[in-house]
């Protein structure tokens, strides 16, 4: 036998084009292309999944700063309508329609402030702006029986309770 013969692989471009390496290449790739493929298809569902998780939290993220902000919105719309309740104000001591109206701005201010702080509850800018806007009804909720039976959720009511011993 000459030495060429001995040689266990074929080298240089003629290694290419000679059929039966490439037969015994596609058998090999035979025998794991379902694997690869699979294993493939595996990778892209995951990638799809985990896009899928970071559009959906996104989303909700998205959602809830919507609310609050359209919340927002609202009463400060009714802030605008009825100035003169946007300000606070002093119990007249006798029987007043203004002041009941007041009582029902609260109320709604208080609403919504719960509902922003359902959306919102870890957003330190939204605590500072409820408890701004609290300090100035501070007299009002002092006296407020839905305050003084705690019927407002915790964390607003907490923020009502600081509010009111604000200095």
């Amino acid at each position: 036998m000459k030495c060429e013969q001995l040689s266990c692989f074929e080298t240089g471009w003629a290694a290419f084009f000679n059929v039966d390496l490439w037969v015994k290449w596609g058998e090999i790739f035979n025998n794991f292309a379902p694997s690869i493929i699979a294993a493939a298809a595996l990778w892209v569902a995951y990638s799809q999944l985990n896009l899928g998780f970071a559009q959906l939290k996104s989303n909700r993220v998205e959602t809830r700063n919507a609310t609050a902000h359209n919340l927002y919105h609202q009463y400060l719309t009714l802030c605008l309508e009825k100035p003169e309740f946007s300000n606070g104000m002093v119990h007249p001591g006798e029987d007043c329609e203004d002041y009941r109206k007041y009582c029902w701005f609260v109320s709604t201010m208080l609403f919504t402030f719960e509902q922003i702080i359902e959306t919102q509850s870890t957003d330190e800018k939204w605590i500072r702006t409820i408890e701004s806007q609290l300090r100035i009804h501070k007299e009002f909720l002092a006296k407020s029986s839905t305050v003084k039976e705690k019927k407002w959720n915790d964390s607003l009511q907490s923020l009502i309770e600081k509010a009111i011993v604000y200095e």
